[in-house]
């Protein structure tokens, strides 16, 4: 019988606000598997290669995009291109992975279910994607700098950080745009980079955001990377040299995973993207954020099979 491993984060909001959640994990666990719950990234590490030293090939976490994030390149470091099943139990404020694949529930129902059907000997339900890799110390599905983690830097300042604050900021930052707001102007400030792709060199020109994903949801219903999905292995990449006002008649084709229209947007589907830039450059990545150097290299790392 497959070996579980459950990670949870006692510094997620969530699990803060409910303590005794790892406990009624660690019950519901019981003789199948071990929770580990680290306090910090050596701890981390000490738990993950305890898994490697166990044979663990099922691996649910407890949190959201970002402690995933961060206990994926954990995995990564320790089982290398054979990582192991991943569960994502949805405990965090994010959950912008899981919701894409469709899993739904609260971590206590979501690890009963997956122990249920280890004991059962049923086949598990995964959906196939590939991490990204950015400079070789960095793993995750989506990546992105300028608007998209200015966004995400706004987000987090909300008082309750939340898919409807997303939507009511997302709201709020189209109306600065049309006016011409404060807001707008902090979270469209453009960068100045040079973008190659697969050896294919896009436009130098300021770009609104570059970003990739290997996975085609961004959040609030928003899919612009979605020929991910069509093209496996490969990351969707996009590049949006318009200004913000050019850019909102395109939302609804992002949200309806359409190509973008406006002749200053580029896309393209590959395995390797660099970017340069004159000074820092800082990024997101599944919604966690790293101060980056003049350089970033972003390549496609090894498939995770991800339970649903």
């Amino acid at each position: 019988m497959p070996g579980i491993g459950v990670l949870t984060n006692p510094r997620s909001r969530r699990n803060k606000r409910n303590p005794r959640l790892a406990r009624r994990l660690a019950y519901i666990v019981g003789d199948s598997g071990h929770l580990e719950a680290p306090e910090g990234l050596g701890e981390l590490t000490h738990a993950v290669q305890s898994f490697r030293e166990r044979d663990v090939d099922i691996v649910a976490i407890n949190g959201g995009d970002g402690t995933a994030h961060v206990a994926l390149g954990a995995l990564y470091k320790a089982y290398g291109d054979d990582l192991p099943r991943i569960a994502l139990l949805r405990g965090g404020t994010m959950n912008t992975i899981a919701h894409g694949l469709g899993v739904r529930g609260d971590p206590e129902a979501l690890l009963g279910r997956l122990v249920a059907q280890v004991h059962s000997g049923a086949p598990l339900k995964t959906a196939s994607r590939h991490l990204m890799v950015v400079n070789d110390e960095q793993v995750g599905f989506l990546f992105g700098n300028g608007l998209i983690s200015n966004f995400l830097e706004a987000y987090y300042e909300t008082d309750e950080p939340s898919p409807t604050s997303a939507v009511w900021l997302l709201t709020r930052a189209i109306g600065s745009v049309l006016v011409g707001g404060s807001l707008a102007k902090r979270i469209t400030r453009p960068i100045r980079c040079q973008v190659t792709v697969d050896g294919d060199v896009w436009p130098e020109r300021p770009w609104l955001t570059v970003a990739a994903g290997t996975v085609d949801d961004i959040g609030v219903g928003f899919r612009p990377f979605f020929k991910s999905l069509q093209y496996p292995g490969y990351f969707h990449a996009i590049g949006l040299g318009s200004t913000a006002a050019q850019f909102l008649p395109q939302l609804p084709r992002v949200y309806r995973a359409q190509s973008m229209t406006h002749p200053d947007n580029t896309e393209q589907v590959g395995k390797r993207m660099v970017i340069e830039a004159d000074e820092p450059i800082s990024y997101m990545l599944d919604g966690d954020f790293h101060p980056g150097g003049q350089r970033l290299v972003v390549r496609v790392g090894p498939r995770v099979e991800l339970v649903l």
